[in-house]
């Protein structure tokens, strides 16, 4: 491997000791960045300049003499629900996400325009307007950027970059809602999207914040913590998903996974609420999370995973002729969502 040039060195080295890694830092470089582009000391700038881009960093103090790291945003970060001595380093994702959010948000087909200002009349308009057999991931999406509020999965950023489960980033225009949990499963990510909507609408976050929860995990369907607004959020989200307040759920008798996701779909079913968040639900009640996720994935079946038709309606709510190509590289590859962008495209006679 060709020795990098000695000023774009010290940038990366900069970057990587400021929280950047390595991993993180190819992941954002075009492919044309090769080992041997990396040694050519007259296109330096331009790579510190893209990097600096997409990472929300002003670019010229990178060209100092000792490269230094700072910030082109100066906006309010709420971090929520962090576990105590668990909590993780979460500057790469949120610059990542912040930047992926102005960039969808500059391309968003609709207008914003808010949303219904209560969980039991969102849940009536989001059923009315995007039928199905109950309120789920694919509805409630369509939902969303119906309102012109973008929905984006953050994939993976690199070996050791931490990321949130969700966030909301409010920017000059309109909120765009990040999802990042590391799970295939839609039921985990509806629940984490309803949460963040409630942020919206219950006005946590305003134009200009940027509200980051960091862990939605096993106390997912339980108002237990000490936050406020996340106990708001999270009855917000309970009442939208299943048409009352502190919904929780139980069996009868000892069942098996294939057992509990049967009485979910039938129940589900009929009052229309996804069954895949009934098992989670009964999984946090009963502290079984072995048979209530062993009948998510049941229930989820051979259907493609969350990622996938969450960057699916994002490639569909995009006017991708909005932005430049090095923007539509960049979106494809930290969404990890080349598929669904082409599956989106071929669908037009014409992109450009």
């Amino acid at each position: 491997m060709t020795t990098p040039d000695r000023q774009i060195d010290m940038i990366l080295g900069s970057l990587e000791s400021a929280g950047f890694p390595r991993s993180l830092q190819n992941l954002l470089l075009p492919e044309w960045v090769t080992p041997e582009v990396l040694s050519d000391a007259t296109v330096s700038s331009e790579i510190a300049a893209i990097l600096a881009k997409r990472l929300g960093l002003r670019a010229s103090p990178l060209f100092a003499a000792n490269p230094q790291v700072e910030s082109l945003r100066r906006r309010e970060i709420k971090y929520k629900r962090s576990i105590p001595n668990q909590s993780k380093n979460l500057t790469a994702a949120t610059s990542i996400a912040v930047s992926v959010a102005e960039s969808v948000a500059v391309a968003a087909r609709v207008k914003f325009s808010p949303f219904v200002g209560s969980a039991a009349n969102l849940r009536q308009e989001v059923l009315a307007d995007f039928p199905g057999k109950w309120l789920g991931l694919r509805n409630l999406l369509m939902s969303c950027w119906s309102h012109g509020v973008p929905v984006v999965y953050l994939a993976q950023l690199g070996q050791g970059v931490a990321k949130m489960d969700g966030m909301v980033v409010y920017t000059s225009d309109r909120p765009v809602i990040i999802l990042s949990k590391a799970s295939p499963l839609w039921a985990w990510q509806l629940f984490i999207l309803a949460h963040e909507i409630a942020h919206i609408v219950l006005g946590h976050v305003l134009p200009g914040d940027i509200l980051v929860d960091e862990k939605l995990s096993e106390d997912l369907y339980i108002s237990k913590d000490n936050d406020l607004d996340e106990r708001a959020a999270d009855k917000f989200a309970i009442e939208l998903l299943n048409g009352r307040t502190e919904a929780t759920y139980s069996l009868a008798s000892q069942a098996n996974f294939r057992e509990l996701a049967d009485t979910a779909y039938n129940f589900g079913t009929a009052n229309k609420i996804d069954p895949g968040h009934i098992v989670l639900n009964f999984a946090n009640q009963s502290r079984q999370w072995g048979i209530g996720i062993e009948a998510a994935k049941f229930l989820q079946g051979e259907n493609l995973p969350a990622s996938a038709v969450i960057s699916e309606a994002m490639w569909g709510g995009i006017n991708p002729e909005a932005l430049p190509m090095d923007t539509i590289e960049f979106l494809t590859r930290i969404t990890d969502s080349y598929a669904e962008f082409e599956r989106v495209a071929s669908s037009y006679v014409a992109l450009w």
